[in-house]
């Protein structure tokens, strides 16, 4: 996602940029890199008493961190301090590392319906298919052997990158999509009985908002009737399962190898940590937590941290965990 590195920037050019304070001008910073590597130019940050050791260690260069922690400076450190360090370093770190720009170049080699409507400073890349009556919003770049199907619809300032599959879907502005994914394909559903399975068609479409980035080889299954539903600001790892009819709200993160079964939905801010697993039909709250390899098979409520499979909240979970290893060594 990122290339070109930027030149050099002064102190309090790169301070203003981020949003931070410092007493210090006229030194140029010429690149970011971690508290074990600081070295003159190279700007680093503290945000994590795990790394305390480390700028211990630091005798040159630059760290963003908070005015609370100036005293763990080295004397050849200059500090820039922010009460939200990581979020500076975030904005310092796309300073010199940018988001791709549009070359708004389409290649001969792609596939484009003549009723797909391309919008405006466009790079779309070899043996990439655009099919009838999708559009794409303006300074979008979508990479080689992407596939895009008939009427999706997707915002401007995006990026996909290489083998992509989006159908049925419509995304907003800023969409972020790794290579592998596929979006908007039919879910999993069908009746069962003696007579054998059979297919109930799978007629609803992903509704995706505004700056939402999805993984590599992630998937994400159309609605069954009503629509699948990403939020604005959510974050989804590599290889996610998002059956039917799921609903994120605005702002869940949602971590590598999660499994959520159709219609279950999510509240705004929830995280689910590594491997979570959350059956089918639930209401989880705003502002959950739930911890990596939960088994979930109940509703939440909101703000609850939960963990176990399946999972209860967590205290109690602590308590059984100690409970058992006292059985244990009896």
């Amino acid at each position: 996602m990122f290339f070109q590195k930027s030149p050099p920037i002064l102190i309090e050019q790169l301070a203003k940029i981020i949003g931070a304070e410092t007493n210090v001008s006229g030194i140029p910073i010429s690149d970011v890199g971690p508290l074990e590597n600081l070295d003159q130019g190279i700007l680093g940050c503290y945000h994590n008493t795990k790394y305390k050791a480390s700028l211990a260690q630091a005798k040159s260069g630059f760290c963003i961190l908070k005015e609370d922690d100036r005293h763990l400076l080295g004397e050849g450190v200059i500090g820039l301090f922010t009460p939200t360090p990581y979020r500076a370093f975030g904005k310092a770190a796309l300073y010199f590392y940018a988001k791709p720009k549009s070359t708004r170049e389409i290649s001969k080699l792609a596939d484009i319906h003549p009723t797909a409507k391309i919008g405006k400073n466009c790079q779309i890349e070899a043996f990439t298919a655009i099919k009838a009556f999708a559009e794409i919003g303006d300074n979008t770049i979508i990479r080689s052997h992407c596939v895009i199907g008939e009427h999706v619809r997707i915002g401007n300032d995006s990026l996909l990158e290489h083998s992509v599959t989006i159908t049925n879907t419509l995304v907003g502005d800023r969409f972020y999509v790794k290579p592998g994914a596929c979006i908007g394909q039919p879910g999993f559903g069908f009746h069962m009985d003696e007579k054998g399975h059979f297919d109930i068609p799978q007629i609803g479409c992903v509704r995706i908002g505004n700056d939402v980035q999805i993984g590599s080889n992630t998937t994400i299954d159309r609605g069954s009737q009503h629509d699948t539903i990403i939020g604005n600001f959510c974050r989804i790892d590599n290889l996610v399962q998002i059956a039917h009819n799921v609903e994120l709200g605005d702002g869940c993160v949602i971590v590598s190898q999660v499994g959520i079964a159709g219609s279950s939905k999510l509240g705004k801010f929830v995280i689910a940590a590594g491997q979570v697993g959350i059956a089918g039909h639930l209401t989880i709250g705003d502002g959950v937590k739930i911890a990596a390899q939960s088994g979930l098979m109940r509703d939440v409520a909101p703000g609850e941290t939960i963990s176990g499979s399946p999972a209860i909240p967590i205290r109690e979970w602590h308590k059984q965990t100690i409970a058992l290893q006292k059985l244990t060594k009896k």
